[in-house]
């Protein structure tokens, strides 16, 4: 009788395959999942510029366009400049005011309901408004601090900016 070699895997070599499988998928489920977090990071802290960026824009561009910052209202945490920048029909000037509120900068111009400046997805801990004076030019300071609205996670983020501007009163 002739000697015949059968065809096929032994079991070895089907556990041998199983292993190096279960080696792979382990190692691509676990790079998927830093590439997700990563992403998930990088998402957050762009909204946290795009926030940050929209507060400054706003409020800068009516201090550049401000005639003076209204002394009774600006506290620490509120800004209140009169600015000639869109004022009411007939009006040569007009107030804005920037203020934080459980959570949430807004700008409140007269005669019209306050806006919000953030988005839902972040919370302003800190607007903390300086007045400061540059020979005889008056001008504002903020300190911005967004933070991340789910605390105790991974992805809770925390950012903080600084900028300045001076009236120009235009």
């Amino acid at each position: 009788m002739k000697n015949q070699r059968q065809k096929g895997a032994t079991i070895i070599e089907f556990i041998i395959y199983i292993a190096v499988l279960s080696l792979l998928s382990g190692v691509t489920v676990s790079f998927l999942a830093r590439m997700m977090h990563s992403y998930a990071l990088i998402r957050i802290d762009k909204n946290f510029s795009q926030n940050a960026a929209l507060i400054f824009e706003r409020v800068f561009n009516e201090t550049r366009h401000g005639r003076l910052i209204y002394t009774p209202t600006t506290t620490a945490s509120q800004l209140s400049v009169r600015t000639s920048l869109n004022p009411p029909t007939d009006e040569t000037f007009t107030y804005v005011d920037y203020y934080l509120d459980n959570g949430v900068v807004w700008e409140k111009r007269e005669g019209n309901a306050a806006v919000s400046l953030t988005g839902a997805n972040v919370v302003v801990s800190n607007f903390d408004v300086n007045r400061f004076y540059s020979g005889a030019a008056e001008g504002v300071r903020i300190n911005l601090t967004l933070t991340t609205p789910v605390q105790n996670s991974t992805l809770s983020r925390t950012f903080s900016w600084t900028s300045s501007s001076t009236l120009r009163g235009f």
